[in-house]
């Protein structure tokens, strides 16, 4: 039988796929009781730690990002100097053995991995967690990944489609875990917002971006090129990085050179949080360049037999999907919940392993979802204190992005593009770092209470006062330019900025 290219079968048809898509989402996306009992988590970790160390604790990965699995662990990372991260971990390992009988909170299981990057585990409340030390580079991915879904904008599409993805790579294929071998959370994120990128005028559902992530890497020629979010890369050109777009894009991308240019510079990290040594692209079995650091491979985790592995269930599920839709009309929405029978039977029973309380089982209703927009100025915060923390250069300008309420971000061109010329006025406050040592300087002292612990404090963001700043979109690209002028203490600074549009 010919293959029909799925986004052309009958639209009432694909809309009713979609639908289903969005039934089995609603068992696997964050959930208000799920949101809920993992803040209480991450919460009560950093307030042990905090009371015996005076240090900041930042959680990055899936959870603040939203777009974990009802089995992910949280990942947090402490900020410390970090002459003293071994006996600052040992230390913390001890306070969460010590809470192991707390009525409120079941913690267990801590284990302490003293490796080239220190890690502990613990489950508490039956989530994994992980804290880690220094993680600045989790905390750059974050701020990275939560500009790049404002960007994208349709109701968060991005994230819909890496929480969808992400479930059928866990329960159905067993192809994430780069503990196991696998491809990690952080290189899978970087293959769907490479499709994103390039394909993202015929993209407008989370099933239109699984069946393409399927359909375009199934048949990817991992042994010649790989993948950059603008392009692939020829393998024989490195360490000459040459990009070329795939034949059948005929758009141009969605995020653009002066895009990655800006992230690069503004959520940099030191050059020790990378792999040592480490200045050129290392070919593995796959290939994925981090937008943020171009000799990062986030494919090194992939071992030779699991890239055969992770070929042939790319394979097998992009046949399996072509099957379902290009079947009857009537057996597609069977068809789809038989293309996740693991997850529903792991998730569709109204039990969410990360909830205290049942969840309408798939079919019967669904979950109270939660909103999916991240905290960016948090994650932002976080990195900044990072970078000041470890005497790292600041940028020359620091990011804020306006709150949704001023319907900046919404997708209001044709095929989603932003319309050009639009200028909007606003008033807010802006987090950030005061970069003059100067002991004259007031923000040093003002606001900033008493000191905690023994060590060095990393005093809380200071809320700045700022002038209204305009913002106008440019001509030729998707961004919108900031230019906002404050004073911060003795400082006076000029911030220029790319934000999304």
């Amino acid at each position: 039988m010919l293959e029909i290219n799925p986004l052309s079968i009958d639209s009432e048809l694909w809309l009713m796929a979609e639908h289903r898509i969005y039934e089995i989402l609603s068992c696997i996306q964050p959930a208000s009781a799920s949101e809920k009992k993992r803040e209480e988590v991450i919460s009560y970790i950093s307030r042990l730690i905090k009371a015996h160390y005076s240090c900041e604790v930042f959680a990055f990965g899936s959870v603040p990002l939203k777009t974990y699995l009802p089995d992910g662990d949280i990942d947090l990372t402490v900020l410390t100097h970090q002459s003293i991260e071994e006996g600052l971990a040992k230390g913390i390992s001890d306070i969460l053995q010590g809470h192991e009988h707390d009525p409120m909170f079941d913690v267990k299981s801590v284990q302490y991995i003293e490796a080239q990057v220190k890690i502990l585990k613990c489950l508490v409340n039956d989530i994994s967690v992980d804290i880690s030390f220094n993680q600045m580079a989790g905390l750059s991915a974050l701020c990275f990944l939560e500009l790049a879904d404002q960007i994208m904008g349709k109701d968060h599409l991005l994230k819909r489609s890496i929480i969808l993805i992400k479930t059928w790579c866990f329960y159905e294929s067993r192809i994430l875990g780069a503990y196991h071998g696998l491809i990690s959370t952080y290189a899978l994120e970087m293959l769907v917002l490479h499709i994103f990128n390039i394909f993202h005028s015929s993209l407008n559902g989370p099933l239109a971006v699984l069946y393409k992530f399927l359909d375009y890497y199934s048949s990817f020629d991992w042994d010649n090129h790989g993948v950059c979010i603008n392009g692939v890369i020829k393998i024989s050109s490195l360490p000459d990085i040459v990009v070329e777009l795939p034949v059948e894009n005929g758009s141009r991308l969605l995020l653009e050179p002066d895009f990655y240019n800006y992230c690069k510079e503004t959520f940099a990290v030191p050059v020790n949080e990378l792999d040592s040594g480490r200045h050129e692209f290392v070919v593995k079995h796959i290939n994925i360049m981090d937008p943020l650091s171009y000799s990062n491979n986030l494919g090194r985790s992939v071992s030779r037999g699991n890239f055969h592995r992770i070929k042939c269930a790319l394979s097998y599920g992009a046949q399996m999907l072509r099957g379902v839709l290009n079947g009857p009309g009537e057996y597609i929405g069977k068809g789809l919940e038989k293309f996740f029978t693991n997850t529903l039977g792991r998730n569709g029973t109204g039990q969410r392993a990360d909830a205290n309380r049942p969840v309408p089982a798939f079919g019967t209703g669904r979950s109270d979802a939660c909103d999916l927009s991240g905290d960016y100025d948090r994650c932002h915060s976080g990195l900044l204190q990072g970078q000041w923390y470890h005497s790292y250069r600041l940028p020359d300008h620091f990011h804020n992005i306006p709150s949704k309420k001023s319907n900046i971000f919404s997708w209001t061109g044709q095929n989603g593009h932003p319309q050009k010329g639009t200028k909007a006025f606003l008033q807010r406050g802006l987090p950030g770092l005061c970069p003059c040592p100067s002991k004259r300087c007031t923000t040093d002292i003002d606001g900033l209470g008493n000191l905690r612990g023994t060590g060095t404090y990393i005093p809380d963001m200071v809320s700045l006062d700022t002038l209204t700043f305009y913002n106008t979109v440019a001509q030729n690209t998707h961004l919108i330019y900031f230019s906002q002028t404050f004073k911060l203490g003795c400082c006076r600074i000029v911030i220029k900025k790319y934000g999304p549009g």
